[in-house]
């Protein structure tokens, strides 16, 4: 479709029409893979929340010439997002040279990946271009840095990225929210001065057809996940199952997945002794790979929030109710959905000893 096509369609109202159509479609995936009532209504909120994150992205975050980072919408969660985390990112066109700069704070863990593909677009287009560590930052006495970021090399601090549309995508990670200070972040492209133009008909059609083809690929792919999961890994931790159409990783962490599946006296006890690493986590997701509320539900710990056992082993149990003992992870009135354990930069993998149990005797 030409640019003036998609410019009639928006002037029309037609391309409106057709967007609230594809959205009416992707609402049939809650009902084709929902196990159970509360599937169901956390599936629509699941899809409100893609699109919400999904038009913020489009409109809010800028375009390749004028960027900007800004931290992901509250509660948008994908892929067994880590309720740790602050993640941020912005569009850029991969064929442009830009500046980024901010102040390193303290948070625990920072690192920068430029992304190309979404997963409206299928896993033949989605992969990683450049990677940087927070390690990497070379700060001043006040604790900025700077970044660049393009095709070509420049300046000391380098993100390389791919010549095409470009997701510059923000990890942050916090051992202990309430003592560490998160990393800022600003973009500016070096290769050009202009000013932005007019909201344009083109750039709303962009959106709203990219907005909607996110919503349904980030469910089916994710969704996807949970129920291979939920076949080859149910009840266990595994590093062998991978979502059918790919997913935009960190390489400075092993990430285990599987799935629970609990009746109501049934518990899964987790127990492993931690590698050395920089930083760990465990949490519980629903059917859609979404975290639970961590806000106020006892359904994740890390390396800082962990109770260890004098040995400095870890017991985790997830589990409708406190089994009385070990870190209990609440499921929230969930039979079915995914747990992941991520490793951050660690010395060694360990596989975690994985049991189900029955909570009326002692383990």
């Amino acid at each position: 479709m030409s640019t003036s096509d998609a410019a009639a369609k928006v002037i029309s109202g037609q391309a409106w029409d057709e967007f609230c159509d594809a959205l009416k479609a992707a609402g049939a995936l809650v009902q084709e893979r929902s196990t159970c009532d509360l599937d169901r209504i956390e599936g629509y909120r699941f899809l409100c929340r893609l699109l919400r994150g999904g038009l913020y992205s489009g409109f809010e975050t800028g375009s390749g010439r004028f960027p900007v980072i800004t931290t992901m919408p509250d509660q948008v969660k994908i892929g067994s997002d880590n309720p740790d985390a602050q993640y941020m990112s912005g569009s850029v066109d991969g064929r442009l040279h830009y500046r980024i700069t901010g102040n390193r704070g303290t948070i625990h863990y920072l690192s920068f990946s430029a992304f190309t593909g979404n997963y409206g677009a299928g896993q033949d287009r989605l992969g990683r271009a450049g990677f940087i560590h927070g390690h990497d930052l070379i700060l001043d006495g006040d604790g900025n840095y700077e970044i660049h970021v393009g095709p070509t090399r420049r300046g000391d601090v380098w993100l390389e990225t791919a010549p095409e549309p470009t997701i510059i995508a923000v990890r942050q990670f916090y051992l202990d929210r309430v003592r560490e200070t998160p990393a800022t972040v600003s973009i500016e492209c070096l290769d050009h001065d202009e000013l932005p133009p007019p909201l344009s008909a083109d750039k709303v059609a962009k959106v709203l057809a990219s907005a909607v083809a996110s919503v349904s690929g980030t469910a089916t792919t994710f969704s996807g996940w949970v129920d291979d999961l939920g076949t080859h890994a149910r009840n266990q931790l595994t590093l062998n199952v991978k979502p059918k159409r790919g997913a935009w990783g960190d390489p400075n962490q092993i990430f285990r997945h599987g799935a629970y599946d609990l009746a109501e006296n049934e518990g899964l006890l987790i127990e492993f002794t931690p590698p050395e690493c920089f930083y760990w986590n465990f949490q519980v997701d629903n059917r859609w790979m979404e975290s639970l509320d961590y806000r106020h539900l006892p359904v994740t710990i890390n390396k800082h929030t962990a109770h260890y056992e004098p040995d400095g082993s870890v017991r985790i149990v997830v589990a409708h109710t406190n089994p009385g003992f070990g870190n209990w992870m609440y499921t929230d009135g969930h039979r079915f959905g995914a747990i992941g354990l991520r490793w951050n930069q660690p010395t060694t993998d360990i596989e975690p000893k994985v049991t189900l149990i029955t909570l009326n005797t002692s383990p």
